[in-house]
């Protein structure tokens, strides 16, 4: 837990870890309440909330934010407008009634941030669990688990920006537990408000606005990581009706659900809808001249409206590769603080990293090459349509003495001109010459094709009865997943398989359970004499009020009802209870 002295940490009220101090991180440690709030101002920009998943914890490997705080940092926020609670202690999961049992938790944290910070909107950046708890927590869920209750106050006010990272607003399917259950009490009540235009985005674009101050609508964002274990038991469950909806090809099962947190190429998608809402007007600074080749004696100059104090910094800097990392090594600094207008004269030779920061305004970083020959470096792949399977994706730089180096981090650097990337991916290459002359960073975001046209999940019946596996199919995924687990199968070339990367046909197996012979209109169940068997024609589970036999039976089915499934159920007194199903077409 890592927290200002000053900040008052509210109390875990329930789940894990109730009792103690809500862990996590936020703000600056070394600096107080008023050096916080000088920082808001001083960014214009709105705080973010980093709120986890189920499992997980803010700052505790591998379900934390650390990611999020990293791209944060490195597009222009400091520490002072991250925050991260850990609702759920060190990380436990939390299954059945996550929502209900968490919400006061991060009601609390929400309230505790704005009040410290001297602010009404953030923004809120969640991920898996956490984007229902946030949404719930707008919509104004009560902490009570039967029944679900709406009625605390509502924090719609609060958001200016809600990016979604692989929730699941609708649920995880009817077969799914407590909370998750779609078309639960929980699931329905989620995505029933009222106010603000109503829908699934409430006052969002083209809503009427919040109110308190400043009114405002909601910007949505939602990401699916498609084919992740939240997708894939309920598709299209990550995405809400009026948002920017985005789904990104970065593996299947817990691999997407983990990437989706972690992908630069999706922090870039969502990091222009950020500061929707700033807490101030925002202030214009520029730079002049443009970044580039510039002779020794240069004058860089800065413009601020409306004017005010402006800090000028600039470093001429050499660059090595080393270990993996490129090292950068200062060699001179010049500072000033002026208006508009002024400025500082670069004349020593080098490469010049120039930064203006004002107070309101977002800073501004150029780079000018004084007095020597600029390095540059282009990436010649082109993104404009997503890639299948592999991508070679290649750089070339205007220095025959440069090394070009890559990486899918901006952190981790290797040596070479090329790579290959299998899923997306940002791309970062950098020239640097035997002197220390370095080009800027070149970057391009990189799409996979999603591998398939559509996915549905259902029971090995519900795929059978929908046509989308023949007889021969429905026995082997019956005998691999029973005859109600649901799976998700994928739509490849016309052909709905369980692996789009290896879009096979599973091979025939026998389904479990009594052995039955097939006959034009009729089946025979074969069961002991004294077993009771009770059917249904629709593929339902049979239950006690079925139509029902005892012994062995042959069982006329109407003609002419296309596909179908008869489920039976055997309740023996030797074996106990046993089911089968048997699909049938036409006839």
């Amino acid at each position: 837990m890592t927290y200002p002295v000053d900040f008052p940490v509210p109390t875990d009220s329930g789940g894990p870890g109730a009792g103690s101090p809500i862990g996590g991180f936020g703000g600056n440690p070394q600096a107080d309440r008023d050096a916080h709030r000088a920082a808001v101002a001083e960014l214009a920009k709105a705080p973010v909330l980093l709120v986890h998943g189920n499992g997980g914890a803010a700052d505790v490997r591998p379900w934390d934010l650390l990611d999020q705080r990293r791209f944060l940092r490195a597009a222009g926020y400091g520490d002072e407008i991250i925050w991260a609670p850990s609702y759920l202690g060190s990380g436990s999961v939390d299954l059945q009634t996550p929502h209900t049992n968490n919400i006061d938790d991060l009601r609390s944290y929400l309230d505790a941030v704005c009040t410290y910070l001297d602010v009404e909107v953030v923004d809120v950046i969640a991920h898996s669990l956490g984007c229902t708890l946030t949404y719930a927590l707008a919509r104004g869920l009560k902490r009570q688990t039967s029944p679900i209750v709406w009625d605390r106050p509502k924090k719609w006010r609060r958001l200016g920006t809600f990016v979604s990272l692989a929730g699941a607003f609708h649920g995880l399917g009817t077969g799914s537990l407590g909370e998750w259950v779609t078309g639960g009490a929980f699931m329905t009540g989620l995505l029933a408000e009222t106010e603000g235009g109503g829908g699934e985005t409430p006052f969002g674009a083209g809503d009427p606005p919040t109110d308190g101050e400043p009114p405002h609508t909601i910007t949505y964002f939602c990401a699916t990581a498609a084919g992740d274990f939240v997708d894939a038991q309920n598709p299209g469950t990550g995405r809400l009706d009026g948002a920017v909806n985005r789904s990104y090809n970065l593996g299947s099962g817990t691999q997407g659900h983990q990437a989706i947190k972690e992908s630069q190429a999706v922090f870039d998608d969502f990091r222009p809808l950020l500061n929707s809402v700033p807490p101030a007007p925002p202030v214009e600074l520029t730079l002049q001249p443009g970044a580039g080749a510039q002779p020794p004696g240069v004058d860089v100059t800065v413009t601020v409206d409306p004017d005010r104090d402006v800090t000028v910094t600039a470093e001429r800097v050499v660059t090595v590769f080393t270990n993996g990392f490129l090292d950068r090594t200062v060699q001179q600094t010049l500072t000033a603080n002026v208006r508009t207008g002024g400025g500082l004269t670069l004349t020593d030779p080098g490469v010049w990293e120039v930064s203006a920061s004002a107070d309101g305004a977002t800073p501004q970083r150029a780079t000018y090459w004084v007095g020597v020959r600029p390095v540059e470096v282009d990436i010649v792949t082109d993104n404009a349509e997503p890639f299948e399977n592999s991508l070679l994706v290649t750089a070339t730089s205007t220095s025959q003495v440069a090394t070009i180096y890559h990486s899918l981090d901006g952190q981790r650097w290797t040596p070479g001109a090329s790579v290959t990337i299998n899923s997306d991916a940002v791309v970062s290459f950098v020239a640097i010459d035997p002197n220390g002359v370095a080009s800027t960073v070149a970057a391009r975001q990189f799409t996979k094709a999603i591998p398939w046209d559509d996915q549905v999940t259902g029971t090995v019946i519900d795929h059978f009865v929908a046509g989308r596996i023949d007889v021969d199919e429905f026995l082997a995924y019956a005998d691999q997943f029973g005859f109600f687990a649901p799976f998700t199968l994928y739509l490849v070339g016309g052909d709905w398989v369980l692996d789009p990367s290896r879009p096979a046909a599973p091979a025939p197996a026998r389904a479990a359970g009594a052995p039955v012979a097939a006959h034009p209109g009729s089946l025979t169940i074969v069961v002991p004499a004294d077993a009771q068997v009770r059917y249904t024609l629709d593929g339902s589970v049979p239950t006690d009020t079925s139509a029902g036999f005892t012994g062995p039976t042959q069982l006329v089915v109407p003609s002419g009802s296309g596909r179908r499934v008869v489920v039976y159920r055997v309740t023996d007194p030797d074996m106990g209870v046993r089911f089968g199903a048997v699909p049938l077409a036409d006839n």
